[in-house]
């Protein structure tokens, strides 16, 4: 992945690294968006379209032991530690499944579908919406995190594609047209990660491999740029967007 909330947030959505104080710091924030709109309803399914390796369904699914959480993916590898991940963690409610997003997926089955980093790496991403729509209930909530149509990474060198990218990212607009096409309206798109965030992001991947010292010393550097962001001290323009939507 790569960015976050204007709160916080990651550069890189490289799959959720949980020692990463940016990256928890965006799956909070999706893991509260979630809760705030789901839980009143008294909703308890929810599909993770595009898991990775599982680290946001694993911190639903421990905050939730009652909730049926299905985790999908098309990569082996990420499934297979995923299932490493969930058996070390003691988890039973998530259910594991390799799927292709854009076949059918079922019909009105979820609460929420969430699809926190997936659309740009799936070629056919209308077709993939249209499967993650329908497989909500009516009035239920799909959660999304896109990349900008025109993020750039902010120091000279830093990878200037997001990774398994098929497309850029996507402007406001363009995301609107495409969830109202598959059936869903938007109801909130609220922008995240700017250059604090990014420059932490953008150091600390150039450094993975280092040595336990060296990262260690990162780890203050991504804790202040996250307490920085939170509270306004950034520049630059949203590089990612949290968009909510409901199926009508």
């Amino acid at each position: 992945m790569m960015q976050a909330p204007e709160t916080a947030d990651t550069t890189n959505f490289a799959k959720f690294q949980t020692k990463n104080p940016v990256v928890r710091r965006l799956i909070d924030r999706f893991y509260q968006r979630l809760r705030s709109i789901v839980e009143p309803l008294g909703a308890k399914s929810v599909l993770d379209a595009g898991c990775g390796e599982g680290l946001f369904a694993a911190v639903v699914a421990r905050r939730h032991p009652d909730w049926r959480i299905v985790a999908a993916d098309l990569d082996r590898e990420g499934l297979r530690r995923a299932r490493a991940l969930l058996q070390a963690s003691g988890i039973r409610n998530v259910h594991l499944v390799q799927l292709d997003l854009t076949r059918p997926l079922g019909r009105a089955c979820y609460d929420a579908v969430l699809a926190l980093e997936c659309l740009v790496e799936i070629p056919d991403d209308d077709a993939a919406l249209r499967q993650m729509v329908q497989v909500l209930r009516p009035g239920g909530l799909l959660l999304s995190h896109v990349p900008e149509r025109y993020w750039r990474p902010v120091l000279p060198g830093s990878p200037g594609t997001w990774r398994h990218e098929v497309r850029h990212g996507y402007l406001e607009p363009e995301v609107k047209k495409k969830l109202e096409h598959a059936g869903a309206e938007v109801t909130a798109v609220v922008r995240t990660t700017r250059g604090t965030v990014a420059v932490a992001q953008e150091i600390r991947d150039r450094c993975k491999g280092r040595s336990l010292k060296v990262q260690a010393a990162l780890y203050p550097l991504m804790l202040g740029a996250v307490w920085l962001e939170r509270v306004g001290a950034t520049w630059g323009p949203a590089r990612a967007m949290l968009v909510e939507a409901r199926r009508r």
